[in-house]
């Protein structure tokens, strides 16, 4: 049975500290897949669980252009992947990103849609939405795909109880 979790947001400050107690439960090979409309808070997630693996840089932002922005001084390496501009899967390749998705840390993936079948079939989905009646909320939903990713979505609902 995969593991889901819900989660109501009402600030990037909040976003940013449930994505960094799923940093706190991460295990080497996690590839999270981070999905929502543009300005549905993708980054600012990111930006939570990179500062939640102990790196300190402030200026946590989206690869749009460069595609990977690796983060090597935390308790394992992060890479974080935009594939918003990715016009084919075999791109990937141009990047070396076998090298980085279920490998030696964690991959942050923004718009996992665009790779194709690189994306590993035991990931984690989050998925991020948000109303125009309620700007300033997200909805966060976590849901694990196979074993890996169960058991880390496992420890982080242990965190929350």
């Amino acid at each position: 049975m995969n593991v889901n979790w819900q989660g109501v947001s009402g600030s990037e400050m909040q976003t940013e500290s449930i994505a960094s107690r799923l940093a706190q439960v991460a295990r080497v090979g996690l590839v999270v897949a981070l999905e929502g409309d543009l300005g549905a808070g993708k980054t600012v997630f990111a930006r939570g669980f990179v500062h939640g693996m102990g790196v300190a840089d402030p200026y946590v932002t989206s690869p749009t252009f460069t595609l990977l922005n690796p983060y090597l001084e935390g308790k394992m390496p992060v890479y974080h992947f935009d594939f918003y501009r990715l016009e084919s899967p075999e791109e990937l390749i141009q990047i070396g990103a076998e090298g980085y998705l279920g490998t030696d840390g964690v991959a942050l993936v923004e718009w996992p849609s665009r790779a194709g079948d690189w994306i590993p079939a035991d990931h984690l989905r989050v998925v991020l939405t948000f109303r125009d009646e309620e700007p300033d909320k997200r909805w966060i939903e976590f849901r694990a795909t196979g074993g890996h990713s169960n058991m880390i979505l496992a420890d982080f609902c242990h965190l929350e109880a």
